[in-house]
């Protein structure tokens, strides 16, 4: 009859030796070294700057523009319907066609176009001259509550006793436009080339 070693209890059979310097045992068995410690303040740390960071940029972020979508659109097509009324005239319908410019334009837009067509009257109505102009392309380049700029490139077709056939020209126009009450109009008119054929 052999005899049999006497079981120890489990707690005799794990190791008691104590941890190597710099280490020390923890209830979950994962050693707790300086490094380890070192990680969560690391990521705490990181956190916080995160933090900080997003409240700056929510804090310091640029306001929003007053102009909506509606807004912009409306410059837009202001801007593309007073260029031809501005722009175009019939010596048959001088008189309204002052009229509609008077009603599309502001300050000294509207009075340098009312005045060019007074006193260009008689020539106009002798040389029955007839200009009608349209919108090839547009676009707002800077809006705001209230003033917009449009680009424009523009065809004027333009018909006289003077020449037996039309003239046709295609002009590159800066636009500029004010908020008048809920209504654009036009304040300015810069001219930046002729186009060809395009």
């Amino acid at each position: 009859m052999t005899s049999e070693a006497p079981v120890r209890p489990r707690d005799e059979e794990e190791s008691t030796t104590p941890p190597e310097p710099g280490m020390e045992a923890t209830p979950n068995g994962l050693e707790d070294t300086p490094r380890r410690r070192v990680v969560p303040a690391v990521l705490a740390l990181l956190l916080v700057l995160l933090l900080a960071a997003v409240a700056f940029l929510w804090f310091t972020r640029p306001e929003g523009s007053a102009v909506g979508t509606g807004d912009y659109s409306q410059a837009l097509q202001a801007a593309r319907s007073g260029i031809v009324d501005l722009t175009s005239f019939d010596y048959l319908t001088l008189d309204d066609d002052i009229e509609q410019i008077r009603r599309v334009s502001t300050g000294d837009l509207r009075k340098e176009s009312v005045d060019q067509l007074d006193s260009r009257r008689q020539d106009i109505t002798d040389s029955k001259a007839v200009v009608n102009t349209e919108i090839i392309d547009a676009g707002v380049t800077r809006a705001t509550d209230e003033a917009a700029t449009v680009l424009m490139l523009i065809q004027s077709t333009q018909q006289s006793t003077a020449a037996k056939q039309p003239e046709i020209v295609r002009y590159r126009i800066e636009v500029s436009l004010q908020k008048s009450g809920d209504r654009w109009l036009l304040s300015g008119i810069k001219g930046t080339g002729t186009a060809g054929d395009e």
